[in-house]
């Protein structure tokens, strides 16, 4: 450790009778009251470990821990929803790492907020920290082409998606094959295959809300038109709904 009169302070953590100094990875320094830790917080070292003169370093920068440490005061907590989504997802990990119980929950609820954004973070995030629920309502929008492109996907998880995309897609192809046929109005041929290809362009697993705004038509086209497309669009959702949620290929 190093001695900390050499690097610069948060504005926000600076109080003099603070009695644990943490540094982030980027060297700022955050004086904080270890009694705040000890009832906000689990995973932080107790203070009579740490020298007077000393402080502990943390892997996190600066704009994660300043966010952070808010959550331990008795404070108003930061607008998350004013944040970007890679600060909120170092956020997210800073406080399951440090069990700072206060922010545990409100990360998940906008980690869930950014979907269909970022699926396949917010699914990873999901595994790492057993949030099942958040993890089955991201996996449908994580495409082959995410998972694909990713640097870094855990095994357990790519073999879970492949087999539950391999499930949802076999569905779907099913459910493709029950169009309306014997439609006479001559607008409903150029409907279907619009319809048709979107569903082919969809290169993620679909769920209610893709279905509904692919299997559709224009708010001018004929009743039986809309009455076709709202059949086709009620079967295809009935033939997917029996698809088991993702943790249940984990």
């Amino acid at each position: 450790m190093v001695n900390y009169r050499s690097l610069g302070t948060s504005p926000q953590f600076s109080e003099p009778d603070a009695d644990i100094v943490f540094c982030s990875s980027d060297n700022t320094l955050f004086r904080i009251h270890s009694r705040n830790l000890a009832v906000t917080s689990g995973g932080f070292p107790p203070a009579e470990f740490v020298a007077a003169d000393e402080h502990v370093d943390l892997t996190e920068d600066s704009m994660t821990l300043e966010l952070m440490f808010q959550f331990v005061y008795p404070r108003l907590q930061p607008r998350l929803e004013e944040i970007a989504f890679e600060p909120l997802l170092r956020l997210s990990e800073a406080v399951e790492k440090y069990q700072v119980y206060p922010a545990m929950q409100l990360c998940n609820v906008y980690m869930a907020k950014v979907l269909p954004n970022h699926a396949l973070d917010v699914l990873k995030y999901s595994l790492r920290h057993d949030y099942p629920a958040l993890a089955d309502r991201s996996a449908p929008f994580v495409t082959l082409a995410t998972i694909s492109a990713a640097n870094s996907v855990p095994p357990n998880l790519l073999y879970a998606w492949l087999r539950y995309y391999d499930c949802w897609n076999s569905k779907v192809r099913k459910a493709s094959g029950r169009a309306p046929h014997g439609h006479k109005c001559s607008n409903w041929l150029d409907y279907q295959r619009k319809i048709f290809s979107a569903l082919g362009e969809q290169t993620g697993i679909k769920n209610d809300e893709s279905i509904s705004a692919v299997i559709t038509v224009p708010h001018f086209a004929s009743i039986c038109c809309k009455d076709d497309a709202d059949r086709w669009q009620r079967d295809f959702i009935d033939q997917i709904r029996d698809v088991p949620p993702f943790t249940k290929f984990l």
